[in-house]
C-alpha cells in the first residue's frame, strides 16, 4: 500500500490549512446567499476566489506581522481576490474559532479515510502471519522470562485482534468528531439574525459533517477523542514494535526487520542488522501520547471561549496527526515484510531443557499427589536443575515421589513442548478467519 506520510503533512501544511479555511468560508457563503443574507453574485466571487492559488500568499506574513491575526490576515487576502464589492461579504457572522474548528474536522475527515486504510492494511498483514504461522512453535514469555509454548500465529491473533479494536474506535468515533462549528462570537448564533440553524444545515451538507446539538467552542472533547483514538493505535503499534525490536535482539533471534541489500546498520560495526524502523516506531508512539496528553490538558476551557488553549492546540494536534502518519506507513512496511526465524524460535523452546514443561508435570502429578503437594515438590526439582544445570527430565525420574506417581515414558511425554500448545494454533486460525470476515 503507499505511503501516506506526504498525504498527512501536506494535510497540515500552510496550503493545506488555507484551503480547508477557505472551503468553509465558501460554504458559508454559498449558504448565506441561498438564504438571501448576502447578495448571490458575491457567493459565487467568494467561492472562486476561495483558492490558494487565487490568493497572494506572498503577502500572508506580512499581514500577519501587522495584523497579529492568522485568520483576518488571510480573509483581507480572500477580499481582494473576491473583488471590492463581493470581498465585502466574507466571513459575515462568524467568528475566527467556527472556521478553524470547522477547518480542523474537515483534516480529521480526510485523516480517519486514510488512517482506516493503513490499519487495513496492516492488519491484513498480521492475519497472514496468524495463518502461515499458526502451527508454529515458540515460548511465550511473561517477565520478560520463558513461561509456556504457543505458536507464532497465536502471537499474531494476539495483535490482530487489538488492531480490530483499533479500527473500530475510529469508526464509531466519527459519529460524535465530525461536527461542524458555526454559531458566532458566544456560541448564540445571534449575529445569524434567525437564519443560524438553517446555515448550519447547509453547511454540514456541503462539507459533508454534521449539525451540533450546540455549540462546542468551549469543549474540546471531540479534538480530545481524536487525538486519543491516535494514542490507542500508537499504543497497539508500539507494544508490537517493541516485541519485535526484543525478538530481534541477537540471543533471541527469532524475528528482523525487512533488510534490503545496501542497507546499514552501523557506521562502524559491518556486522550490524539494527531495529531501527521499530526504534523509530516506538518514538512515534510515544510523541503521540504526549501530544494528546497536551490536547487534553487544553479541554479546561474558562466561559464561552479564550485563546489560551488555542495557542497551542492546533500544532500539538497536527503534530500528533503527522506522528500518527509515518508511524502506520513504518508499520505497514515493517509487518508486510517481516521476517520469521522459525528455527530460532524453536531452539529457543527447547534452550531449558524441559523446564518450561514443569506446569505439564506439575498439573498431571497433582492429580495423583493433589496440587499443592505437586507444586512444591516439581518447584523444588526444577528450580535445583535450573541452577545445577542438571537435565529436568533426569531429576524427576530421581525424585521417589515422582517416579511412583507416574512411569518414565510418561515424564517423557509430559516434556514435549509440542504437546502443551493448549489452543494456540486453533485460535490463531479462528482469529484469522473471523477478522477477514
Amino acid at each position: 500500500m503507499r505511503a501516506i506520510d506526504s498525504d498527512v503533512r501536506n494535510l497540515f501544511s500552510q496550503d493545506g490549512r488555507f484551503t480547508r479555511w477557505l472551503r468553509v468560508e465558501a460554504a458559508l457563503a454559498d449558504a448565506q446567499a441561498e438564504l438571501g443574507a448576502i447578495p448571490k453574485k458575491a457567493a459565487e466571487d467568494i467561492s472562486a476566489a476561495a483558492h490558494v492559488e487565487k490568493l497572494a500568499l506572498e503577502r500572508y506574513d506580512a499581514l500577519y506581522a501587522k495584523t497579529g491575526h492568522p485568520m483576518v490576515s488571510m480573509l483581507r487576502l480572500l477580499e481582494e481576490a473576491a473583488g471590492p464589492d463581493s470581498g465585502q461579504y466574507i466571513h459575515l457572522g462568524a467568528t475566527t474559532q467556527d472556521i478553524m474548528d470547522s477547518a480542523m474536522v474537515l483534516a480529521f475527515q480526510t485523516l480517519y479515510g486514510l488512517f482506516r486504510e493503513k490499519l487495513l492494511s496492516i492488519q491484513a498483514s498480521v492475519l497472514e502471519l496468524c495463518s502461515r504461522y499458526a502451527d508454529t512453535p515458540m515460548m511465550g514469555r511473561t517477565h520478560n522470562v520463558q513461561a509456556l509454548p504457543i505458536t507464532f500465529g497465536y502471537k499474531a491473533a494476539v495483535w490482530a485482534d487489538e488492531l480490530e479494536r483499533c479500527i473500530q474506535r475510529l469508526e464509531q468515533s466519527r459519529e460524535r468528531v465530525l461536527a461542524l462549528q458555526l454559531s458566532g462570537a458566544v456560541g448564540s448564533m445571534v449575529s445569524f439574525g434567525t437564519d443560524g440553524d438553517v446555515i448550519q444545515e447547509k453547511m454540514a451538507q456541503t462539507l459533508g459533517l454534521k449539525v451540533p446539538a450546540v455549540s462546542w467552542h468551549a469543549c474540546r472533547d471531540r479534538l480530545a477523542e481524536f487525538t486519543g483514538d491516535l494514542a490507542l493505535v500508537g499504543g497497539c503499534l508500539g507494544r508490537i514494535a517493541q516485541e519485535i525490536y526484543l525478538l530481534m535482539g541477537t540471543e533471541f533471534g527469532e524475528l528482523s526487520e525487512p533488510w534490503a541489500k545496501g542497507k546499514v546498520g552501523s557506521s562502524t560495526m559491518p556486522h550490524k542488522v539494527n531495529p531501527t524502523s521499530t526504534q523509530h516506531m516506538m518514538s512515534l508512539a510515544r510523541d503521540i501520547r504526549y501530544h494528546h496528553a497536551a490536547v487534553l490538558e487544553m479541554m479546561w476551557v474558562d466561559h464561552e471561549r479564550n485563546i489560551m488553549h488555542f495557542v497551542g492546540e492546533r500544532q500539538h494536534i497536527e503534530d500528533c496527526c503527522m506522528a500518527a502518519g509515518e508511524l502506520l506507513d513504518r508499520a505497514d512496511e515493517l509487518l508486510a515484510g517481516l521476517q520469521v526465524n522459525e528455527k530460532a524460535m524453536l531452539d529457543n523452546l527447547n534452550r531449558l531443557g524441559g523446564l518450561t514443561q514443569s506446569e505439564h508435570v506439575m498439573l498431571e502429578l497433582g492429580r495423583k499427589i493433589g496440587k499443592q503437594r505437586a507444586h512444591e515438590l516439581v518447584n523444588q526439582i526444577a528450580v535445583d536443575a535450573f541452577h545445577s544445570g542438571k537435565s529436568f527430565e533426569e531429576a524427576l525420574l530421581q525424585n521417589e515421589a515422582v517416579a511412583q506417581a507416574m512411569t518414565a515414558e510418561q515424564i517423557h511425554a509430559l516434556l514435549d513442548p509440542m504437546a502443551y500448545l493448549g489452543r494456540c494454533p486453533e485460535i490463531a486460525r479462528r482469529t484469522a478467519n473471523d477478522l477477514r470476515r
